[in-house]
């Protein structure tokens, strides 16, 4: 009895200890001597007392070969052009216990070190993708219907036929990736020919830019949504002759997102953002800001991601948002604090200041040719009460210490953060999170101007891709459409800029490193409207641009001290002529996180 005891009291000990990485060994051998140190006094419960003294002797001896074992578990990176940073090369990388230990060394003096040979190739720090949507997108890939490609309610209805066969009567359709010319055209007439195919099951089918869903009479009738239903402050439901069309535009998106998403089976989602995590591993990548949702769509399951750490098989560093739509979500947000690992860490908060620039809704201060100036999402004061009021949420986020990304497309939406940001600055005296500014389509030179003076605390996230995706945009905004996305500008103020795709706004063509890297130092091929960016200028928006948007101060470089993150190049990205980026071109050999192979490509 005295022995169970004595356990239960140690298990119970243990549940309430922070748990850590089962990489670190010599963490569980040290807490079995503290509990033998805890219970010496009670030694004659757990082993006889002549036996005490050589238990105690063998786990000490344990320990030090545990720890001496993580001492000696050195690698040597070498063989290979090997860049530190965006511009340094060295001749080798060591690596101790995941982290960079040194370069340029010896390697007589390295006898027992593992040797990684890199054989010729090339090696950068790791690349971030500091904005993209894996959990979500993954779902909606792995168990909806395939629906990039469809711009009408035939081309849906057609994609949603064969789709609609595996899901059982009680089922939940889902789909993602139309895309429409105008979304308000969106009829009663659309509806009917996607309630003929998809009949009882409850659909939700989003588009290819996260703004905007359609949901079929099922699932309209499952939520409970009439045409009084009210709307939150940016969003839009379509309407004709009194009854719902199912077009869902923006926050309007958050009115039925509960009831269907409370749907979903947690074991597809896992299986569906694994398939993309892996997919991101193989164009380069060994980290990612993951935004977890998007307009009126919350898909928080960060504990996927932890458990993926604990089974050794997360192969991306992760950094998840919690998408707030008011005051009160922050508080909600605060609750995810505290439990970081080393692999999957909470970055702070998300929200929508404006709408889609692809869809005519960023928030300008000029008049846009649809006669209006977009969707604004958030309000500068009280207007739209305290919930809405952006420097109240603003100063909130900073009381707990949070960083906080933005959604900003016009200059309107720029300026209400920045605003709200000197607001908050002058009441506290300094800014404590860094703050995210996500996508600027239209920055002017005044807002870079004020970007800058925040001295690091205001950062963005730019995606080149957009240059070439959302290259249709002058019947929304005519003249000024060519102005949009100056990153080269950003970066050439000073402001630290990070790289990303926004997957899935971005297709998936367009998601490896290497095609944006291509797109972004040829301006798209465009060089008149977009000014192109250098390779190093690109690597370092991947690297220290994007670790700066994340919550974490070790990545970015391969400098002492830095987590042994790399990108394996069969090429040096510096030598490519600038035409000859491609999906095939470079080829990512292999992916390094902490010193430990993650990706590695399959023989040519």
């Amino acid at each position: 009895m005295s022995r169970c005891l004595c356990a239960s009291v140690v298990n119970r000990y243990a549940l309430t200890q922070p748990q850590r990485h089962s990489t670190y060994p010599q963490n569980f051998y040290a807490l079995n001597i503290h509990y033998l140190f805890m219970f010496k006094g009670y030694k004659k419960w757990i082993i006889p007392n002549r036996f005490f003294n050589i238990f105690l002797i063998l786990t000490f001896l344990l320990v030090s070969c545990a720890n001496s074992s993580e001492q000696n578990s050195l690698q040597l990176f070498t063989n290979g052009t090997i860049y530190i940073d965006d511009t340094k090369k060295v001749d080798n990388l060591l690596v101790e216990n995941g982290s960079v230990k040194a370069i340029n060394i010896s390697a007589k003096q390295l006898e027992n070190a593992s040797i990684i040979d890199l054989n010729g190739s090339t090696a950068y720090p790791g690349f971030i993708d500091s904005h993209v949507h894996l959990m979500e997108s993954g779902y909606f890939i792995y168990v909806g219907a395939n629906l990039f490609g469809c711009n009408s309610s035939d081309a849906i209805a057609k994609a949603l036929a064969d789709k609609v066969k595996s899901v059982p009567e009680n089922g939940t359709i889902l789909g993602a990736g139309f895309s429409l010319k105008n979304y308000d055209n969106w009829s009663i007439e659309d509806l009917a020919k996607i309630d003929a195919v998809t009949g009882n099951r409850p659909a939700f089918l989003g588009d290819m830019l996260g703004h905007n869903a359609i949901v079929n009479s099922a699932a309209i009738n499952l939520t409970g949504l009439t045409a009084t239903s009210r709307v939150p402050a940016g969003g839009k439901m379509g309407i004709e002759n009194g009854r719902l069309t199912g077009m869902l535009r923006e926050s309007a998106m958050t009115l039925p997102a509960d009831k269907i998403f409370a749907k979903f089976d947690s074991r597809d989602i896992k299986e569906g953002t694994l398939l993309l995590l892996k997919r991101w591993a193989s164009f380069g990548y060994t980290g990612a800001v993951d935004l977890m949702g998007g307009t009126g769509v919350r898909f928080m399951r960060p504990e996927l991601f932890s458990e993926m750490e604990r089974e050794g098989t997360l192969p991306l560093r992760i950094n998840y948002c919690y998408t707030i739509f008011n005051l009160s979500d922050v508080d909600e947000a605060a609750i995810f604090r505290g439990n970081d690992t080393d692999m999957v860490r909470f970055l702070g908060c998300k929200i929508f200041v404006d709408g889609a620039f692809a869809a005519g809704q960023a928030w300008t201060s000029w008049e846009n040719l649809q006669g209006n100036h977009g969707l604004q999402e958030i309000y500068t004061d009280d207007a739209g009460g305290q919930e809405k009021n952006l420097t109240r949420i603003v100063q909130r986020v900073e009381e707990y210490g949070m960083n906080m990304h933005y959604h900003v497309q016009g200059d309107m939406a720029i300026r209400a953060v920045l605003d709200a940001l000197d607001r908050v600055k002058a009441k506290r005296g300094n800014l404590r999170g860094i703050h995210t500014l996500i996508h600027l389509a239209f920055p002017d030179r005044e807002l870079i101007e004020r970007i800058k003076k925040f001295n690091g605390s205001v950062v963005a996230t730019v995606q080149p891709a957009f240059w070439t995706v959302e290259n249709d945009t002058a019947h929304y905004y005519g003249s000024h459409a060519v102005q949009a996305y100056p990153i080269k500008q950003l970066i050439d103020a000073g402001i630290s800029v990070g790289m990303s795709t926004d997957f899935s706004v971005s297709p998936l063509e367009y998601s490896p490193a290497a095609i944006v890297t291509g797109i972004a130092i040829t301006g798209a091929g465009n060089t008149e409207e977009h000014l192109p960016l250098s390779v190093e200028e690109v690597v370092h928006c991947f690297t220290v641009g994007s670790t700066a948007t994340t919550s974490r101060n070790d990545t970015g470089v391969l400098h002492p001290g830095y987590k042994a993150d790399l990108v394996v190049y069969d090429q040096d990205l510096y030598s490519m002529p600038a035409d000859k980026f491609s999906k095939e071109s470079p080829r990512v050999l292999a992916t390094y996180i902490g010193g430990k192979q993650i990706y590695k490509a399959q023989e040519a």
